[in-house]
């Protein structure tokens, strides 16, 4: 039991790491992404191919909480003391830098009116969605716990379908919005990756030939990151411009490729049950490196011009990624070490 355990954990632990140098990939992708140039396609191939690292993460929060039996108060506690304070300690460094960097908030209850308000810098927004998904989980596991195998996937087929509504409404110019219009809006939400998570681990652990599940889940997601930077491609160049609808996380491809992805991350997370004590450091500090990694990449661009579009990109994006993460982990790490800082990396 113990050596199911610790492979489960490993497993999770490797989905976490390698969503989270996804996240940083996809990042340093899109720095050039808006612009049409010779450049432009390897931006659209690296963000295309890392665009469900959110679903990874989302579809893990799923595993690991929707089988859990604990009292709604417990839940509440544990899950918002880990949150809330990344979320008020990131914001106010953001804001700080951004006001190193020449924005201006004025007086102190405009700093509390802009952190209350939303993200203060983009990628911050994750935070705040997960405080609502919180909120909704204790009720997403009661459905998960009453429902039957059946029904969890008529619940899932419903949702992945609401969800493609709209990329598809927009790519083919429809004007009906049958979400509106027969209230499909409840089965609407990044709430539903987390239930896609819980179903889809189960599916990979009672598949008798895992081996095969793996190699065809990892052709299945590079064939679906391609039809995503394909369609995204055919979609900007019908506008004029580059367009990011088919890199939305409920878009069809990226949910597709998400379930794909966290197949063969957690497949590969069983096999490295040797190295669990170094993944789970890393895997430790991934919250950290997903709130430090702007600030790191926006220095180390400056720096070493590595985003220039002068550069190839084609190797260029990667570098920097590689470079990016190594350098958060370093500094997470590091903070990590001062116990304060524990609890809010």
């Amino acid at each position: 039991m113990s050596q199911i355990r610790s492979t489960f954990s490993t497993a999770m632990d490797t989905a976490r790491v390698g969503a989270c140098f996804m996240v940083v990939l996809l990042h340093v992708a899109a720095v050039n992404f808006s612009v049409f140039d010779e450049q432009w396609w390897a931006s659209n191939f690296y963000d295309s191919l890392t665009r469900s690292c959110v679903p990874i993460f989302l579809m893990i929060t799923g595993v690991l909480l929707l089988a859990r039996e604990e009292s709604m108060p417990v839940f509440f506690r544990k899950r918002f003391a880990r949150i809330l304070p990344p979320l008020l300690f990131w914001s106010l460094f953001y804001m700080a830098w951004n006001t190193w960097e020449g924005e201006r908030y004025g007086a102190w209850y405009n700093w509390i009116k802009a952190l209350l308000n939303g993200p203060v810098t983009f990628h911050l927004w994750y935070l705040y969605a997960i405080v609502g998904i919180y909120l909704f989980v204790p009720f997403l596991r009661k459905i998960w716990h009453a429902t039957q195998p059946s029904e969890k996937k008529t619940y899932l087929i419903f949702w992945a379908t609401v969800c493609a509504w709209p990329t598809l409404r927009e790519a083919l110019h429809i004007e009906a919005d049958l979400l509106q219009v027969y209230g499909f809006d409840s089965f609407f939400g990044l709430v539903g990756y987390l239930f896609l998570g819980a179903y889809v681990h189960e599916a990979y652990m009672q598949h008798p030939d895992k081996r095969k599940y793996w190699f065809a889940n990892l052709a299945l997601f590079l064939l679906f990151s391609m039809l995503t930077m394909v369609a995204t491609y055919a979609y900007s160049t019908q506008s004029g411009e580059p367009e990011t609808l088919f890199y939305d996380y409920l878009s069809p491809f990226v949910l597709a490729s998400s379930v794909c992805a966290f197949n063969v991350l957690y497949g590969v997370g069983t096999k490295v049950s040797e190295y669990s004590g170094p993944v789970h450091k890393v895997a430790a500090c991934t919250l950290g490196i997903y709130c430090i990694h702007i600030f790191v990449l926006n220095l180390m661009g400056d720096a070493t011009g590595l985003t220039d579009t002068t550069k190839s990109s084609w190797w260029a994006i990667p570098l920097t990624a590689v470079c990016v993460f190594a350098v958060s982990l370093g500094m997470i790490m590091a903070l990590r070490r001062i116990r304060p800082f524990q609890y809010v990396t």
